[in-house]
């Protein structure tokens, strides 16, 4: 038999660039403060959906050996070793140093469209199809702290203000 396909194939571009190719499509990408690691979400990927990449060596790791559900987007912790997997319906958080389940966030009705970690690391938005958006603090509960309902479609992206006391929230 033929060896396994690699994960990612790096390959240099000019000076310092490099492309990594990937076995699914890709539909996100997400850096981790410091920069030197990054995540890929290719929700088609199965067992691959989630690869962890680190620049300066160039190496790509599978964190998961199955995912339980679809993983739709991934964030790192801005400051703890704390990774975010949201699925359709939950957002599991990670010990990255522990390689251990922490947290379950559990959240309403609709299929998770987006979500957001705020720059302090303590509150999650997360965006749904059931029009709602869910603010969880992580110091409080699994459950969110508050469930907005402003839009009359679904919210299909959140962001946090990198400085100010701020969330946006973008629909259909």
């Amino acid at each position: 038999e033929g060896e396994a396909k690699p994960l990612v194939r790096w390959q240099a571009h000019g000076e310092g660039g490099v492309e990594l190719v990937h076995n699914f499509p890709v539909k996100s990408v997400t850096w981790h403060t410091q920069g030197d690691y990054f995540a890929t979400v290719a929700p088609t990927g199965n067992t691959q959906a989630v690869v962890v990449h680190q620049l300066s060596k160039r190496k790509s790791q599978n964190p998961f050996r199955k995912n339980r559900g679809r993983v739709q987007f991934v964030k790192f912790h801005p400051s703890k070793p704390f990774f975010f997997v949201a699925t359709s319906n939950h957002v599991r958080v990670y010990n990255l140093a522990k390689q251990s389940l922490t947290k379950k966030l559990i959240g309403g009705s609709g299929v998770i469209t987006s979500l957001d970690v705020h720059s302090g690391g303590d509150n999650i938005i997360v965006g749904c199809e059931d029009n709602r958006l869910m603010w969880f603090d992580m110091d409080l509960s699994t459950k969110p702290y508050r469930a907005l309902k402003y839009h009359n479609q679904p919210i299909r992206g959140v962001a946090y203000h990198r400085s100010y006391p701020l969330f946006a929230t973008s629909s259909d």
